[in-house]
């Protein structure tokens, strides 16, 4: 879909929409309201394009569980597990540093860096897939996604490039830009992974669906980008890019390690229930995740990536509002998380087998532990970022401590013989316990910086 299409579509969507606006007072002044403060206008921009592209996924998800097995997105989710493991490192993090620099020069440097970055780990993630794939195969009993083990390293570079882009935007405010390309992503991936499904690929055809939903958008970015910075480019050097990599030195010694750790705690389950249990129940897995996490998603990911955009102003102003948008926006999270998570996932035990097959009827009730999860995961991670504070330390201490706890808990269910249910309980009860530390730890961040920044002046 290109541009001019999503911008027609968009278009006449509104044309609809605001004669009933108008006509609604309260609905007017709900929408004067968001359209007057930037975080919520960002957060509707985003939100509008990450919904349609989540749309997209749930009309098409019951094709694709037709026609694939529980084992076949088993081996899906364990192939994204590693990728978003292995992902972590594409550009060391500089690229969540992008929005710090006031200097537009220092922030292009930044871009060329990641890029630059971008290539070496790529190449570097290509030898240990040619000398050390046995090794990497035996550790983490990977044998179901062995012999596509190749397609890692398209992703890999796809994911990164894509990241890297997504990034400048968010430094830009171009929020309209991403939404689109959230919307190529959703249904380039899902029309892909219906095709390949009707010619019997099996799980080769979800893995290239997952890659094509992974680099749809990219174009989109970079000629936006090279519009509106080809000048700019001419910037990059070697020697601003080193400048910018010592001054930046914080987030590829501190949040590369704690992204690391942090991507490794979330996809632990899939890893762990493919040892403990089998490739089915970590399909049924993979299907009940997304159920509980997709209606929260299109909130969450765009107040995220809201936040950051005006958070990261604040921080290069030192403003003092920063505690508040902080606050704020939790209170406005936590008011809507249970009706939008909580309510569905109670009633997935008798809503999947019927929307899904009877195949996937466990699935459902695999909803409901994971729920709990979901909703702390929903109102503390769109505004969790102690590294634009300065705090990057906090960051790795706290991933690592949540992985070892979530490692020890498998490890019970493991030692007991506990049922994949259980197992879940256990895992979801710890990460919801790990997020009130860490609302904890931001406040404290974000009060330490700003009293810094009060002595300072």
């Amino acid at each position: 879909m290109t541009d001019q299409h999503q911008q027609s579509i968009v278009s006449r969507f509104l044309s609809c929409l605001i004669p009933v606006v108008k006509r609604n007072p309260y609905a007017s002044r709900a929408i004067g309201f968001i359209l007057d403060n930037p975080l919520y206008k960002g957060v509707l921009i985003l939100g509008s394009g990450t919904a349609v592209a989540q749309l997209i996924g749930i009309v098409t998800m019951p094709i694709i569980t037709r026609l694939y097995t529980p084992a076949d997105l088993g081996v899906l989710a364990v192939y994204s597990s590693v990728l978003a493991i292995f992902g972590v490192g594409t550009t060391l993090r500089y690229e969540f540093a992008y929005a710090l620099p006031k200097e537009n020069d220092d922030a292009i440097n930044l871009f060329g860096l990641s890029l630059i970055l971008l290539c070496l780990t790529t190449a570097g993630f290509a030898l240990i897939l040619l000398f050390g794939r046995d090794l990497l195969v035996n550790t983490f009993d990977l044998g179901a996604i062995e012999q596509y083990i190749w397609f890692l390293l398209i992703g890999f570079f796809g994911m990164g490039l894509y990241t890297t882009l997504n990034y400048w935007a968010v430094r830009q405010r171009d929020y309209k830009r991403i939404t689109y390309t959230k919307i190529n992503q959703g249904a380039g991936g899902s029309v892909c992974k219906i095709l390949l499904g009707i010619l019997a690929f099996g799980p080769v055809g979800l893995i290239i669906g997952h890659i094509v939903s992974q680099i749809a958008g990219i174009s989109t970015l970079a000629r936006a980008m090279w519009k509106k910075e080809r000048e700019n480019l001419k910037a990059i050097s070697w020697s601003r890019m080193k400048s910018v990599a010592r001054t930046y030195r914080s987030f590829p010694v501190f949040n590369f390690p704690a992204s690391i750790v942090n991507t490794m705690s979330l996809e632990l389950p899939s890893l762990m229930l493919l040892a403990l249990y089998d490739p089915a129940v970590v399909g049924f897995y993979a299907l009940a995740n997304m159920l509980v996490v997709l209606p929260g998603r299109f909130v969450s990911g765009s107040m995220g990536q809201a936040y950051l955009g005006e958070a990261s102003k604040m921080v290069r102003e030192r403003s003092q509002e920063l505690r508040s948008l902080y606050v704020r926006t939790l209170k406005h999270l936590s008011v809507i998380a249970i009706p939008l998570i909580g309510i569905p996932a109670l009633c997935a035990p008798f809503i999947v087998p019927f929307i899904f097959g009877g195949s996937w009827v466990e699935a459902g009730w695999y909803c409901w532990p994971l729920a709990l999860a979901a909703i702390m995961g929903f109102v503390v991670s769109p505004t969790s970022f102690l590294g634009l504070y300065g705090y990057n330390r906090w960051q790795l201490i706290w991933d690592i401590n949540r992985t070892i706890w979530m490692v020890i808990g498998f490890y019970i269910c493991y030692i007991l013989g506990l049922s994949a249910l259980i197992a879940l309980l256990i895992y979801s009860s710890i990460r919801a316990s790990m997020n009130v530390i860490l609302v904890i730890l931001n406040i404290k961040a974000i009060s330490k910086f700003l009293n810094k920044t009060n002595s300072d002046s």
